[in-house]
Order: C-alpha cells, then sequence, then structure tokens
C-alpha cells in the first residue's frame, strides 16, 4: 500500500498540498486525475522520493523497485537506444543479462532494428517507445507515469497508450498514471481518483465500472464514466 499521510507541501508561498492523505492499495493501474497545477505531479514526485514534504508522510515499500516514465523521453542523448536501456537495469546483473534483456524489451515495443541509434535520430513517438522500453525493462513493482501523451496529437498518441495497455498486461505491474485527461484516465485506470486544488484534495474516489476489455468510447459504461467525471469536474 502506499500512503501519503498528512502531508504539507509549498512552492514558495504557493501551498500545494494541506494536511493531504490519501491510500492506494490497487494491484492495478490507479489514475490521479485532476487539472494542470493542480498538484497531482508533486504528489507522484512525492512517492518517488524527489520532493520532500514539509510535513507528514509518505510511506511506499515499492521505492527501492520502481521506475518512472517522465512527460518527456529524457534519454541520454550521448547513449544509444540499447543503451539507454540497459543504464535502467540494476548493478546486479551480468552485462550480458543487461543487454539480453534490453533487446528483448525494444522488441516489445518495435524498436529492435533501432537499437543503434541515437536519440536524435529517432521521431518524437519513438524516442517515446525508447522511453517506455526504458521504463518497463527493469520490471519494476511500481511505475509511475506523469503525464507520458502530454502533447502529443491522436495520431501519435493512442499507438503508444495501446502499447502500455499491452506491455502491463503482459507484466502486470503495479501503476500510478497522471493525467489531466479524462478519456485517457477510463481508458488505462482501473481506479481514478478525481482532484482539485492547490491546496490538492480528492474530489471523488472511484472503482471504473468498465471491465478491461469494454474500455471503448463505443461502450455505455464508458460513455456513462466520462459525463459523470465532465460533470464532477465542471461543478
Amino acid at each position: 500500500m502506499i500512503k501519503w499521510k498528512n502531508l504539507d507541501f509549498s512552492y514558495g508561498n504557493l501551498s500545494i498540498l494541506k494536511n493531504f492523505s490519501l491510500e492506494l492499495d490497487d494491484p492495478g493501474v490507479s489514475v490521479l486525475l485532476g487539472p494542470s497545477g493542480c498538484g497531482k505531479t508533486t504528489l507522484l514526485n512525492l512517492a518517488a522520493g524527489l520532493r520532500i514534504p514539509a510535513a507528514g508522510q509518505v510511506e511506499n515499500p515499492y521505492f527501492r523497485k520502481q521506475s518512472y516514465l517522465f512527460q518527456k523521453p529524457r534519454l541520454l542523448p550521448w547513449k544509444s537506444v540499447l543503451e539507454n536501456v540497459v543504464f535502467s537495469l540494476p548493478e546486479s546483473m551480468a552485462e550480458a543479462e543487461k543487454y539480453h534483456k534490453a533487446l528483448d524489451t525494444l522488441k516489445l515495443v518495435g524498436l529492435e532494428g533501432f537499437a543503434d541509434y541515437i536519440p536524435r535520430e529517432l521521431s518524437g513517438g519513438m524516442e517515446q517507445r525508447a522511453a517506455i522500453a526504458r521504463a518497463f525493462a527493469p520490471e519494476a513493482d511500481l511505475l509511475l507515469m506523469d503525464e507520458p501523451f502530454k502533447g502529443l496529437d491522436l495520431k501519435m498518441k493512442m499507438p503508444l497508450l495501446e502499447l502500455i495497455l499491452k506491455l502491463l498486461k503482459l507484466r502486470r505491474t503495479r501503476t500510478i498514471l497522471v493525467s489531466h485527461d479524462v478519456r485517457e484516465a477510463i481508458l488505462m485506470g482501473d481506479r481514478i481518483i478525481l482532484l482539485q486544488g492547490p491546496s490538492l484534495r480528492v474530489r471523488e474516489n472511484i472503482v471504473n465500472p468498465c471491465a478491461a476489455g469494454e474500455r471503448t468510447m463505443e461502450h455505455q459504461a464508458f460513455y456513462d464514466l466520462e459525463q459523470r467525471l465532465y460533470k464532477l469536474i465542471l461543478e
């Protein structure tokens, strides 16, 4: 279980979290859904240990074995695609094992033919695929994703979203996704936590009524949940 307990956090005079608490114990994908600037990325960074709260406590039992997929690929520009994925693997692995694992993961994301390329030689979508491979290669116990589709057009976004869903089904990785996109949240989330702020607060905590195989925009349950979320956001 991941716990944010009685947290305070500010950027200068702007209070982002004030005595904020939330617990997540779901084995699938939990989506932190909310508008830009409400504090959801801060919450993710506190879970990752990238930020320290002014008060309160974060309990993350997966801290030593977690991956983070950022909004931008953040690949090391001087390393090849393969070397970027190898870099994410634990030092305890033998070097040959690392390269074998990295190549297998690149195959899963359709980049096996680009292993020796460096990031500037890739398209934007391919860079993000490489970042996805880097995040999934270690087979972490927890995957943190901070709006990995932000700024992408629909044509580029949907194949990447479907790729991540395929990998999550294959690996069954416990995941927390930050998003401001309602449809994205419904497509990916087993649980959706609707947030408002700052200061951050939970508006609704919803178990997705759409079964994983029924999360299409044509399905009635998808439409009903989408309308419910939009109504809550606009209230």
